[in-house]
């Protein structure tokens, strides 16, 4: 994980700013997991040579670091304790996309059910995750709301959920599905998301907006 550190030019005050990064196919929930234990250290202001492991933990970076790794079971056991709506199970089913179609009409897809339902179809379904962003980000994009994809990913199957941001409403993003059986291929797909010139615009894919 990457992190800057910004200056307020009147406060003066220090910000740690997070970038995220890609990763592909990886065990999503050791992934979550890592990401918040080190962004809960960097936080605390234990010293990255002690985060790489390059030194020891002293006595108060080792608590700092059990605190943190008990916050994150704390919520890794809420994320697995949120039901996920058979709809999304169905979704890993089929290869069907008027299935997927039908699946996903009018469904309201939050934040948290979404990573539930990475974690379940993980856990149960073997489907690993990958995590991409356009390369070079748009000066009039706050950060905040940088466009996203999470891949989920068993074989030749994948599930793709991607937001974009709404040009008429500044401070809105929109979440979208895409899957194997939309008839685009995989790496072609990577490469348009990951494109900066794709941060504004995927209107012409063929998905379905959550």
């Amino acid at each position: 994980m990457k992190q800057r550190l910004l200056t307020h030019k009147k406060t003066n005050k220090k910000l740690i700013l997070f970038n995220v990064q890609d990763f592909e196919m990886r065990n999503p929930i050791k992934q979550y997991g890592h990401s918040i234990i080190v962004k809960q250290m960097v936080l605390n202001s234990v010293p990255k040579e002690e985060i790489t492991g390059e030194k020891k933990f002293t006595a108060t970076s080792r608590n700092i670091f059990q605190k943190a790794l008990n916050d994150w079971l704390k919520l890794k056991g809420a994320y697995q304790n949120i039901k996920v709506p058979e709809n999304l199970i169905q979704l890993l089913k089929t290869e069907s996309k008027k299935d997927q179609e039908k699946l996903l009409d009018k469904f309201v897809l939050t934040p948290d059910v979404l990573t539930a339902f990475i974690f379940k179809a993980y856990h149960e379904f073997g489907f690993t995750l990958s995590q991409y962003t356009p390369k070079f980000s748009q000066k009039n994009v706050n950060p905040k709301y940088m466009p996203l994809a999470k891949i989920i990913n068993c074989g030749t199957h994948w599930h793709c959920f991607f937001t974009t941001f709404n040009r008429l409403k500044r401070e809105k993003t929109q979440l979208h599905y895409i899957s194997s059986a939309f008839g685009v291929h995989r790496t072609d797909l990577v490469r348009h998301i990951t494109s900066s010139e794709s941060v504004f615009n995927l209107d012409h894919l063929p998905h379905i907006t959550l």
